[in-house]
């Protein structure tokens, strides 16, 4: 726990100064951010409860979808934050990309949400709207806003600072031709570049007769990574890459978040710092098994989960605002 909320106070720290560097660029003042339509719906014939309105909202609670994508525009990080600002609380679960999810597709996994719906014929943002109906079946709620990171810009970031130092427990082995994936790196200490540092992260599968780990393995390795690069960013010699880094942030960075909406989070940052932090992942009863090798959703579990800490709303989730899909 100590460790995700280093990387937490870290994160905000950095998003906050490229944020501001970023608004200075603008003649703007900041405002607050304003909920619409809250929650989004799932598809057209989607039925709301009533009582999910903008009114029902706890103040100052805001939620966020984060998510990561790789060069086939798969979603290979994906988190769900709540920044309960009033209360100084942040919660963040992180969702397995092999979750099963109620989504009109083949593959109905989150990690292909955003490549389906950007296919789909809606581009960038047809993608993100995928990620939030998959999301909301998950959760009872669409979040707020989003953040999508291109993988190109975590290299560039890391490159920029020199790497990163991570201890690697094990020798690394998997090579996939199809997307042009090779990973080799050796056990122990040592100084990632990079796409090495990138190849850690992403993690799991191996060849044959090397040793593979899980998704939630892999979500330990990329909080590693993460603790690693802002210690980097936060060394004194930052203050030099600055503006390489808000340049990173504008190529390989999006978000729904206005300028003005950024500057008044920022300018919050104070009331977050010290923040009571939680992270969690989202529960599962375990794995369907072969063919598809679904996370199964623990419906009674994210319940919990869920109204102990991202709801945004003064009233429950319950079951029936769910939609946990069987096999």
């Amino acid at each position: 726990m100590k460790n995700s909320q280093t990387i937490f106070q870290y994160s905000l720290i950095l998003m906050s100064a490229l944020i501001l560097i970023g608004c200075s660029y603008f003649d703007a003042p900041p405002v607050v951010p304003t909920h619409v339509e809250i929650p989004r719906p799932v598809a057209e014939d989607s039925a709301l409860p009533e009582i999910l309105t903008v009114a029902e909202r706890k103040p100052l609670f805001f939620t966020f979808l984060i998510f990561g994508l790789d060069r086939g525009n798969n979603a290979d990080a994906i988190i769900v934050a709540g920044v309960d600002i009033e209360n100084g609380r942040v919660y963040t679960i992180s969702v397995p990309r092999d979750t099963l999810v109620d989504a009109p597709r083949r593959l109905r996994k989150p990690v292909a949400a955003y490549s389906f719906g950007r296919r789909d014929g809606g581009g960038h943002d047809g993608g993100v709207a995928q990620m939030n109906a998959d999301m909301q079946t998950l959760f009872g709620f669409a979040p707020d806003f989003y953040v999508s990171v291109n993988y190109r810009s975590f290299v560039r970031v890391v490159d920029s600072v020199g790497g990163v130092e991570i201890n690697v427990p094990f020798h690394m082995r998997y090579d996939d031709p199809t997307d042009n994936l090779r990973i080799n790196i050796p056990a122990g200490v040592q100084v990632l570049d990079g796409e090495r540092a990138l190849q850690f992260a992403r993690f799991r599968m191996a060849n044959p007769g090397h040793r593979a780990i899980t998704d939630y393995a892999r979500m330990e390795n990329q909080q590693q990574v993460i603790l690693a690069l802002f210690d980097e960013l936060l060394s004194p010699q930052t203050i030099t890459r600055v503006p390489e880094l808000v340049s990173i942030y504008r190529e390989y960075v999006n978000t729904d978040l206005t300028y003005r909406e950024m500057l008044w989070f920022a300018s919050r940052l104070d009331d977050l710092v010290g923040a009571e932090f939680s992270a969690y992942t989202l529960p599962t009863t375990g794995t369907s098994g072969p063919p598809g090798w679904y996370e199964l959703p623990d419906k009674d579990a994210i319940l919990e989960l869920v109204n102990r800490t991202v709801n945004p709303f003064t009233i429950e989730i319950t079951a029936g605002m769910l939609r946990i899909a069987e096999q």
